[in-house]
């Protein structure tokens, strides 16, 4: 078509009628940016509201405009401070007179499958709706209501699935509601259903940290909380009391590191950037500073990170627990026990000392002994036995010093290294050194090391433990019948456990259990003996993070339970 021929078409009487669709179009447009337009004000206030009754008061509002409907309502769900979900809802285009008595919602026909998420219900005229009007007394809209016709009901539905409530839309003339305004609103409803999730998780967090710090104002200690990334957002007044700051100062950033000990500071700084990055407990003891005197008290400090359901910290809660005294203690008992080392060491070096000089004079008598009884003539009646019970006397005396020399082996190999031992092998050598017991006693030992045949242990210690066991059982045998020791190996929550058992004549232990262990202490007297065997398996044990249990009966034998403690990394 020419110039000349639009000229004259737009001449026509068609012109009239292109023009109102030309400003029906253009209408539209306008109608259609304004929606549009509204739709970008939704997503940026959507991300930046978490008050959640402003949120889905604007949520309503805007959601009403976009819609194009006369009135709006957004009905969701609340639990109250009890945990019971309260149903409320925003208006919007209408007064809420014209919504009294609809707090809460029935289940009916009509809105039930908007509260139980089942879709959209878009109706031109919601009059003619089957669901419409069969619900006692009103049967349609209660009187003084504000009249609709076209109706547009949407479910609010979280990321999980749950329903927080509906979206509803009305007006009073017919077929207002399009698929596009539908379009819209679903969208409205998917980003609303985000930002109440926001707001309520928000509203949570700000809910439980008003109750942390209303019960960290109620502690005697140094209390406070910090956000997830560590920075501190809260001091109990404990805090204020003590270092005499302002709270301007002390929640500036980092401030809190001025009242830290200088010695203290670095490495307290690492454990809480380290417990801040991996979310692991914060517990480390510092100085700090106190304003009365500016003197530094030892805290002990520590810091608990508070995470949501999906295992995320929302915030950390510290205490500073003063230690002060406790440390004083401890430094007291430190001293105590250095002291007690240096004695015990010395006691140890006489001992040693004493035992190894008192080798040579009783060698030197035993060999005089043996030179007067082979050449001296001796007019006594009884020279003979006290010769024998002199002999009798050296060899008490010798195994005595050897003894304690034993004593002192076993204190200053404390610290040498552990290996496997294969405790049959170790047995066997413990069977050879005693053999000629074994034989006159004719005793019969019985091995079960299946359970746990290899113990990590210090080889000398393990060997004189068996020794002494597997000895005592041989010397304290009964004289009604024949000496049987049974050793069996298992088990046990990070012990390997021994266990030593005969069949000789027990003890009774009625009033005498704590001297069971101690250095010289004797039940029986009929053998010979020192009463350190017992002492030393003791001490062995114990200084190495183990235990002994004994069970005894006269007459019925003895059996010990020795624990010994194994790394795990063993």
């Amino acid at each position: 078509m020419d110039i000349d021929n639009l000229k004259s078409f737009m001449n026509t009487s068609a012109q009239p009628d292109l023009l109102v669709q030309l400003k029906e179009t253009q209408q539209k447009l306008e109608d259609k940016n304004k929606q549009l337009e509204l739709i970008n004000q939704v997503g940026m206030m959507l991300t930046s509201e978490l008050a959640l009754e402003k949120l889905v008061q604007k949520v309503t509002d805007l959601a009403t405009q976009i819609s194009k409907a006369q009135f709006g309502a957004l009905f969701y769900k609340k639990e109250n401070s009890q945990g019971e979900e309260i149903t409320l809802f925003t208006l919007s285009g209408a007064d809420k007179e014209a919504f009294s008595g609809m707090h809460s919602l029935r289940n009916t026909p009509l809105l039930s499958p908007t509260f139980n998420g089942e879709g959209v219900i878009r109706s031109d005229d919601i009059t003619l709706d089957p669901r419409y009007g069969h619900n006692k007394p009103h049967h349609g809209m209660p009187k003084g209501h504000l009249f609709l016709r076209s109706y547009l009901a949407l479910p609010v539905i979280s990321r999980t699935g749950k329903v927080l409530g509906g979206l509803f839309f009305g007006h009073p003339e017919a077929g207002i509601f399009t698929q596009y305004e539908e379009d819209l609103v679903q969208g409205i409803a998917a980003q609303a259903a985000v930002a109440i999730d926001n707001a309520r998780l928000f509203e949570a967090n700000v809910e439980a940290e008003q109750k942390a710090k209303t019960i960290l104002e109620s502690m005697p200690h140094i209390a406070w909380t910090s956000h997830a990334d560590g920075s501190i957002n809260y001091f109990n007044q404990r805090w204020y009391e003590y270092t005499g700051l302002l709270p301007e100062q002390s929640l500036a950033s980092d401030y809190w590191k001025t009242i830290v000990h200088p010695d203290d500071l670095e490495i307290t700084t690492q454990k809480w950037e380290q417990a801040v990055k991996t979310g692991v407990t914060f517990e480390h003891e510092y100085r700090l500073k106190q304003a009365i005197d500016n003197s530094y008290r030892w805290h002990l400090g520590r810091a608990t990170p508070i995470k949501d359901s999906r295992g995320i910290i929302n915030m950390w809660i510290g205490t500073c627990t003063d230690v002060q005294e406790v440390k004083q203690v401890q430094q007291g008992l430190f001293q105590k026990n250095m002291e007690l080392m240096k004695s015990n060491s010395d006691l140890d070096s006489f001992v040693y000392t004493a035992s190894h000089d008192l080798k040579g004079p009783v060698i030197n008598i035993r060999q005089i002994i043996q030179e007067l009884h082979a050449e001296a003539n001796f007019r006594a009646e009884d020279a003979e036995l006290l010769q024998v019970l002199l002999h009798d006397s050296l060899n008490q005396l010798q195994q005595t010093i050897q003894d304690l020399s034993e004593v002192v082996k076993v204190q200053k190999s404390q610290q040498e290294a552990d290996e496997e031992i294969n405790l049959e092998r170790l047995l066997e050598e413990v069977k050879i050194s005693l053999k000629m017991l074994i034989l006159e006693s004719n005793a019969q030992i019985e091995t079960d090391f299946n359970e746990a045949p290899v113990i990590a242990f210090n080889r000398g210690h393990l060997k004189s433990i068996l020794y002494n066991l597997v000895n005592n059982g041989l010397k304290y045998r009964s004289a009604a019948r024949n000496a049987k020791i049974k050793i069996k190996s298992s088990l046990e929550s990070g012990y390997v456990k021994i266990s030593v058992a005969d069949n000789g004549i027990g003890m009774n232990l009625e009033n005498r259990q704590e001297k069971l262990f101690q250095m010289f202490s004797r039940f029986h007297d009929h053998v010979p003996g020192s009463g350190i065997g017992l002492y030393l398996v003791n001490r062995i044990i114990k200084n190495n993070g183990g235990y002994i249990e004994v069970q005894t009966k006269p007459e019925e034998g003895s059996t010990f339970h020795l624990f010994f403690k194994q790394d795990p990394k063993v």
